[in-house]
């Protein structure tokens, strides 16, 4: 019985296995796994499942170990990006019977497919052709052809080739059905007879296979426009030009291409770029970042070479119930884009005598002056507001000049400082401001803002109306100036304005209420039909939070809401520009810089070039001459900038003369700026000349000098002799130019030929070479996600890198994977050769008939061969390129010297045409941006910046400028630190700088490591890879990077290819020299270590070496401290809080935007050398305040952190012929003698008004931040020739008239500066200067009343020292003017808010000592009163 149980028993078992085994086989589910498929691909092919036996995945690469547990894997080879562990468990899978299918590899290595012909075919032909049915019939293929199941596994039909080419629609009846139409009246048909077509209604073109474009279509129907979706690629400009529409919205991904900006121009239609967000909903909203890498190049960067506008987050993915995602238009984001895109359809057909425009402008508090980089800002505003009048604007009340608009604004537009709570009081009376009531701000509120958002508010602000602005009855005052239906409007404050300078981390401050307020009542209050932000820059583009891809928790969002926004830029600020038009959804309208001209101090330095001429010209010993030109050079205190010594007997030696020769020809040659540029005024004619002989003088002679040295003509010595270069080849290219602008037509081939002495065929040879270097063009341009360039011929030099040879094999055997009949027609479109046509026609013939798809799929590999011979190149030597490179540089520079005077002359006009076209809803040109200097492609102006590709950088030409500087930076410091190289140097970077050099200071940085780029088929660096170290053939060096906020939002994935080479370079094992990464990792733990971070987390964070802004902070914050003088005693306070709010790290997406205490200071450790980029001819190191900010702040930390103070080098590379490093106290002497102590400089700068009295000041405050961060770089004789030129007036340009005309604020600020400075012992002034600049300013306050910033009147300290050295009458009217401003006039206890308020202008320590002394006072009075009862008492139990 027992045995006949276990039989049974057995027998069961058996079956049950044989039947697991038999449903398994046959009857269970059919798993598929799919691999980097697109969001919606798959989604579609969710959609058109409808077998329950068919489960669908989708398997991220962190988890490509799982693929043996499904029964099929998809695998889309476009852009995978694995490493080879990844590539492993693909292959494993295969290995083990999973069939796997790859498509579109674009890297052999990841072509991974172990199915035969016959399935790879029958896969291709449904995925190639798609649409409901192919993806229904492949899924039924996977499951009985491949996966061998028997039930629930229908027959595949075969493969519906679908056309290409189609405009389609849901179905109307059935949304789930596919209406496909070939032609636009098929499409227009189905229109009409569905309802869906309304005469005479706006036409929108919708484009792009990003996401689901359903809701979008529907909703822009329920608008009331006539929509047509396109899918094509070889026929959609056919289709577009028949449709002739209003608006294109292109769901983008990638470039549109030439042709489309062209026929944008001609239609002067918008285009526009809705986002699709690769995330969940709640992850895109929660992420900080928004969106980076590959997916912001080819979503926003590309777009926006198209000329596209309003990144605006549409999209975004959702979850099904088996967990696939699909990408659809988020519901509120929806309203929000179709009310935008009808907001700018609008301006086409709204009469401008009806249309609401707002203009915003900045400027500083109280009666400082509007500012803008470059631009003089009242005279500017005051021509656009006339330039709307004549175009029909309804502008009503406008006063007679610009002048009296400045006086308006000050009176009606001002802004304040927290402090000033007089001036609010005095404004709330007289200023007449916009009142707004508790109702009405929260209707608006509600209108904009999730509750969330407004809580924040509350919670940062209080409730409404908050502190600022308010009047007696709870309404809020909104400072403007209407003109009828034109309101001028200032920014205001976005921060709250408190004294906190060290930043919270994980806080997003709210801007107050005041500012909200503004920016709600221009959208619902004023109702304004366009928005303009006048001038570089605000600050709504940097108010927090996300980076790219705004959501409706971010500011600037929900600020802008759906008002068209146009901001009128400088074209030399690509990097924040490109902030403004991603975060704040701005059209660019880009103004020229100020005019350049020539230094013109030659005359200062003629006899001091004198002695060094005569000490070249000396044979035998040189010591007289050598004294002789010493004795100038200390006279000059040219030996302070250069570091040399002053000693009388001592002479100089070869090499010091020659730094001091090259240093006064720089001074001589320097390009400085000239009068301030006023919109829609052209340059005096002579600055258009001198404008056009800096962006030709140079470029003409260093190829000249590059063409003489490949000859072997050149001379050591002009390389060693600036001023050998001067007269051998910078004096002749001038003269040239100039012949060129009194007469373009000269630029002929005989001219080019005989300039660089060269022969008609050898330039014919150059221009071959360097035709053969361009770019591919179309859609090998879209592949590679590199711009096409315009058709316009460069006017740079600059050329795309050439097509990799990776590159030609990719498109083979990507074509392996192409429907053979459509390649003729891609072939066409890509522009093929007629010869390489008629092969792949030939080809394709001979594979018809009988023949397998196998073989069919060959002859498409043999046409993507053909496109391969089109796009192949000739290979030249490096000297064949070099001299051709130079060669076309001077042709391309002679032959555009008309032309850029053409387009200076031009630009003013074509910037208000552009203006006026874009309130008309019309299309604004791309281009792109930086200094016109070194790139002359910025020109004309009035266009709409675009950037680069962060992924295809450092660029082949930024890596060779790179390693160059990197090795300058050695060099220099061996010279200055006896051979010895450094250990670690700090880099900054910075948006234009990146932009505009492709990515040079990165390329310094990664050779600096010893780590290389290596460049993928599509020409991005993804990847990296050691330099040996015997080829390297010096130590690794370790860095630390700093990043501005706009180059984190731009190339957040280049911080983390910084970050991988730090890692690499430390792990390197073969070194033949010390590896000082490796040492500095090792330092950098020991030094967490012992501030008492567990070792765990000091191994983990001593690598860590990129570093920002905290909470996403654009700034380093500590600009406001600097220049409060009063709230700090000692630089270590600054240093402290400057490592707290660039504490957060960047240099990995896992960690983004952590803070780990100490982590900075020890990535400090070791620093010697602190570099800074500087690519633009419109500031320097004492214009920009930036500078002082990044650079002076990483010099100040690392002094703090190390003890000694580094040495300190700007990149620079406003020549991009001549790129070099300079120590940062020579530029600041270069700068100062060029400018603000130059008589030239200044006599231009005053020809204009307040904007460049402000200039003056910023100069100095700036001058001020140096010498706080690295008081090395500021002495005191420069402080004295300050003095002397402003306040002693030693050129007689009576400059005191000039300020007290333009702007007597500015004037108040250079002299309270100047006294901070003396007060703090940073200038050692003299008793009779002190004295001299107390008189100077508060006549000047006392005359002109405060203008009240924050030196002026909200400095306590620094005001009694003023006071102090003031004789009594005017010290106190001047403690009068201030207290007025200061203290608003009210009854009762408001004097304890005034009190308050200075309290808080006391350094923390003093609050300490204050409360101290308090609680001292209190304890001895009540020790006094024991005493006293004690006392008492025992005198009553005596008694």
């Amino acid at each position: 019985m027992k045995k006949k149980q276990i039989i049974t028993t057995c027998c069961v078992a058996a079956a049950i296995l044989v039947g697991v085994f038999v449903w398994q086989a046959y009857f269970s589910a059919t798993k598929i796994a799919f691999v980097n498929f697109q969001t919606i691909n798959l989604g579609n092919i969710s959609k058109a499942n409808d077998n329950s036996f068919v489960k669908l995945r989708e398997v991220s690469t962190d988890h490509l170990d799982e693929l043996t547990g499904y029964d099929m894997v998809f695998v889309n080879g476009m852009g995978l990006r694995i490493v080879e562990e990844q590539r492993q468990q693909i292959q494993r899978a295969a290995d083990k019977g999973i069939p796997v299918y790859t498509s579109m590899a674009t890297n052999p290595a990841n072509n991974i497919c172990n199915l035969d012909s016959v399935q790879m075919s029958q896969i291709r032909q449904y995925l190639t052709n798609a649409g409901k049915i192919n993806y229904r019939n492949l899924l039924s293929y996977v499951r009985k052809e491949i996966d061998g199941k028997l039930i629930s596994a229908p027959v595949p039909e075969a493969p519906v080739e679908k056309p290409t080419d189609i405009l389609y629609h849901a179905g109307v009846k059935n949304p789930d059905d596919e209406m496909e139409f070939l032609n636009v009246t098929d499409y227009e048909k189905f229109l009409r007879e569905n309802g869906l077509y309304h005469e005479g209604a706006r036409k929108v073109v919708i484009t792009g296979q990003m996401a689901d474009a359903t809701g979008l279509i529907l909703a822009l129907e329920k608008a009331g426009h006539n929509v047509y979706p396109i899918s094509s690629f070889t026929r959609f400009m056919e289709f577009v030009r028949e449709i002739r529409p209003d608006a294109v919205i292109n769901m983008a991904h990638g470039r549109m291409g030439d042709d489309m900006v062209e026929y944008l121009k001609e239609r002067n239609i918008p285009l526009f770029a809705p986002l699709t967000v690769n995330s969940l909903v709640e992850e895109w909203e929660n992420d900080p970042m928004g969106m980076s890498g590959g997916f912001l190049s080819q979503s926003v960067v590309t777009p926006e070479i198209d000329g596209a506008i309003r990144p605006f987050a549409l999209f975004a993915q959702y979850k099904d119930d088996e967990g696939l995602q699909h990408s659809f238009a988020v519901p509120e984001r929806l309203e929000t884009f179709v009310n935008t895109v009808n907001n700018y359809l609008t301006l086409k057909t709204k009469p401008n005598s009806e249309k609401h425009i707002a203009i915003v402008y900045y400027k500083g508090p109280g009666q400082n002056a509007l500012t803008a980089s470059g631009m003089e800002v009242g005279p500017s505003l005051y021509n656009l507001l006339l330039r709307m009048k004549k175009e029909g604007y309804r502008v009503e009340n406008l006063p007679e000049s610009a002048k009296e608009l400045e006086k308006m604004i000050q009176a009606q537009g001002a802004v304040f400082g927290m402090y000033a709570e007089g001036a609010f009081d005095e404004f709330m009376k007289t200023g007449n401001p916009e009142l707004v009531t508790k109702e009405q701000y929260e209707s608006w509120v509600k209108a904009s803002l999730r509750p969330g958002k407004y809580a924040e508010v509350v919670a940062a602000n209080g409730e409404f109306p908050g502190q600022y602005m308010t009047t007696p009855d709870g309404r809020l005052g909104i400072a403007r100036l209407q003109f009828g239906n034109v309101v001028l409007m200032p920014q205001m404050a976005a921060g709250s304005g408190d004294n906190a300078f060290q930043v919270v981390h994980g806080t997003n401050a709210a801007p107050p209420h005041t500012y909200i307020a503004s920016y709600l009542w221009l959208q619902h209050g004023f109702k304004a039909d366009a928005m303009i932000h006048f001038g570089t820059h605000g600050s709504l583009e940097f108010t927090p939070r996300k980076q790219v891809a705004l959501c409706s928790d971010d500011w600037p969002d929900r600020l802008v809401g759906a008002l068209p926004h146009l901001y009128i830029y400088s074209i030399g600020n690509v990097g924040e520009g490109m902030i403004a038009k991603r975060r704040s959804y701005a059209t660019l309208q880009s103004y020229l810089t100020p005019p350049f001209l020539e230094s013109s101090v030659r005359g200062i330095y003629r006899d001091l070039m004198e002695k060094i001429k005569i000490y070249n010209n000396t044979t035998g010993a040189k010591e007289k001459q050598s004294l002789a030109v010493k004795a100038l050079t200390v006279k000059l205190g040219i030996h302070r900038e250069l570091g040399l010594d002053s000693l009388p007997t001592r002479p100089y030696s070869e090499d010091e003369v020659a730094r001091v020769e090259n240093f006064a020809e720089e001074l001589a040659t320097e390009k400085i700026t000239g009068q301030l540029y006023t919109m829609g005024v052209p340059y005096e004619p002579e600055r258009i000349t001198s404008s056009v002989l800096a962006m030709t003088t140079e470029p003409i002679a260093y190829s000249l000098l590059s063409l003489d040295k490949q000859r072997g003509k050149a001379t050591a010595d002009v390389e060693k002799h600036r001023s050998l270069f001067t007269q051998r080849y910078l004096n002749p290219a001038r003269a040239l130019v100039e012949k060129l602008i009194a007469n373009p037509a000269l630029a002929t081939d005989e001219l080019i030929c005989r300039t660089a002495g060269v022969s008609p065929e050898e330039l014919a040879k150059a221009r071959e070479i360097e035709t053969s270097r361009n770019a591919p063009k179309g859609m090998m341009a879209m592949m590679m996600a590199a711009a096409a360039k315009n058709k316009t011929g460069d006017k740079t030099g600059k050329t795309a890198d050439k097509m990799p040879e990776a590159m030609k094999k990719k498109m083979k055997e990507m074509g392996a994977h192409m429907d053979s009949s459509k390649a003729m027609e891609m072939a066409k479109k890509m522009g093929a050769d007629p010869e390489a046509l008629k092969k792949m026609e030939a080809k394709m013939n001979a594979s018809k008939g009988d023949k397998p798809e196998a073989d069919k799929a060959k002859g498409m590999s043999d046409m993507m061969a053909a496109m391969g011979e089109k796009t192949a190149q000739k290979e030249y030597s490096k000297e064949e390129i070099n001299f051709a490179l130079a060669l076309t540089e001077v042709e391309r520079t002679i032959r555009n010297v008309g032309n850029y005077q053409t387009e200076l002359t031009a630009s003013p006009e074509k910037e208000l045409a552009s203006l006026v076209n874009a309130l008309n809803g019309g299309y604004t040109a791309p281009s792109p941006g930086g200094d016109p200097i070194a790139n002359p492609n910025t020109l004309p102006t009035g266009r709409n910046m675009y950037a680069i590709n962060a992924e295809a950088t450092p660029s082949e030409s930024a890596w060779e400028k790179g390693v160059a500087l990197a090795k300058q930076t050695i060099e220099t410091y061996q010279r200055r630190h006896n051979d010895s190289i450094p250990r670690k140097v700090s880099y900054t970077l910075w948006s234009g700088e990146f932009i505009e050099t492709g990515g040079a200071t990165i390329a310094q940085v990664l050779y600096m490591l010893g780590v290389e780029p290596v460049r993928d088929a599509f020409g991005r660096v993804s990847d990296l890879k050691l330099i040996p170290s015997a080829e390297l053939g010096r130590p690794r060096i370790d860095v630390v990077v700093q990043t501005s906020g706009q180059l984190r939002d731009i190339a957040a994935s280049r911080l983390f290819l910084i970050n991988r080479a730090v890692e690499m370079a430390a792990a390197a094992k073969d070194d033949k020299y010390e590896n000082l990464v490796a040492a500095s990792v090792v330092e950098a733990e020991k030094t967490l270590t012992e501030k008492g971070v567990s070792p765990k987390d000091a191994r983990e964070m001593a690598a860590f070496r990129v570093f920002g802004g905290a909470n996403g902070m654009y700034g380093t914050g500590i600009q406001e401290m600097v220049e409060s003088g009063d709230r700090w005693e000692d630089e270590s306070e600054i240093a402290a809080t400057y490592l707290n709010n660039m504490g957060a790290y960047y240099g990995s997406e896992k960690n983004w935007e952590a803070f780990r205490k100490y982590a900075f200071e020890a990535a400090l450790t070791r620093t010697d050398v602190v570099v800074q980029p500087r690519q633009s001819n419109t500031w320097g190191a004492l214009s920009l305040d930036h500078v002082y900010e990044f650079m002076g702040g990483m010099n100040l930390a690392v002094r703090n952190v190390t003890g000694k103070d580094p040495d300190a080098y700007l990149s620079d590379y406003r020549n991009r012929n001549h790129m070099r490093m300079q120590e940062v106290k020579e530029a600041v002497g270069v700068e100062s003698r060029t400018t603000i102590l130059n008589p030239a400089y200044i006599k231009e700068k005053m020809k204009g008004g307040s904007s460049s009295a402000a200039e003056f000041a910023e100069t100095v405050t700036n001058t001020y931040g140096w010498n706080v961060m690295k008081p090395a770089a500021i002495d005191k004789e420069l402080w004295d020739n300050i003095y002397n030129v402003y306040v002693k007036d030693e050129y007689n340009l009576n400059v005191k008239e000039f300020f007290e005309t333009q702007s007597p604020a500015a004037l108040e600020e250079m002299t309270a500066i100047m006294l901070e400075s003396a007060r703090k012992g940073l200038w050692k002034a003299s008793a009779e200067q002190v004295a001299e600049l107390a008189k100077l300013h508060t006549e000047t306050v006392n005359k002109y009343r405060p203008s009240c910033s924050g030196f002026v009147c909200d400095n306590a300290k620094l005001r009694e020292y003023i006071a102090s050295k003031s004789d009594a009458p005017a010290a106190a009217q001047y403690k009068e003017n201030i207290s007025k401003i200061r203290e608003a006039k009210v009854s009762g206890d408001a004097k304890g808010m005034v009190m308050k308020k200075e309290e808080i202008n006391r350094t923390p320590e003093e609050q300490k000592t204050t409360l101290s002394n308090i609680a001292v006072g209190a304890a001895v009075v009540v020790v006094i009163l024991a005493l006293v009862l004690f006392v008492r008492k025992r005198r009553k139990t005596s008694e």
